[in-house]
């Protein structure tokens, strides 16, 4: 997949991805607030959370694309990837992985996410594909 470039960066700064959220499940607090900033810039509303206790109470906030970290507080991010998928009000959207693991393509398959991002990642890299997973929603204008 080809990065994106800086003049299409510019553009979608420019124009706002307006109403388009993104949850961000990551443990590690620095790269949370860094993904958040990156998307935020971006023009995405974000929540970003260590874990949630319950996936109850991520449904509200009507995420449009899930981030989520494989290694959360020493468990497998994946076995919460195959949760999301199993609750119907979140099963149609889109998981990217974050993780350093080496058999991160296998792993983001077997718990059916949508994408993964190796870290460490490139800015573009966490924008070109959240971009490409809002994408085939409609843009608020």
């Amino acid at each position: 997949m080809s990065a994106i470039d800086f003049k299409t960066l510019t553009f979608i700064k420019n124009y706002k991805i307006l109403d388009k959220k993104v949850l961000i499940i990551e443990n590690d607090e620095d790269i949370r607030h860094i993904v958040e900033f990156i998307l935020q810039e971006q023009g995405f509303k974000t929540l970003s959370i260590p874990e949630p206790e319950d996936l109850s109470e991520i449904i509200p906030f009507a995420p449009n694309v899930i981030l989520l970290d494989e290694f959360i507080n020493s468990k497998p991010g994946h076995r919460l990837c195959r949760k999301i998928k199993q609750v119907a009000a979140l099963a149609a959207i889109p998981v990217i992985i974050l993780s350093t693991a080496n058999d991160i393509e296998l792993i983001a398959a077997e718990c059916e996410a949508n994408d993964h991002i190796r870290k460490p990642f490139e800015v573009e890299d966490i924008v070109d594909k959240v971009v490409r997973m809002v994408n085939h929603q409609p843009l608020a204008f």
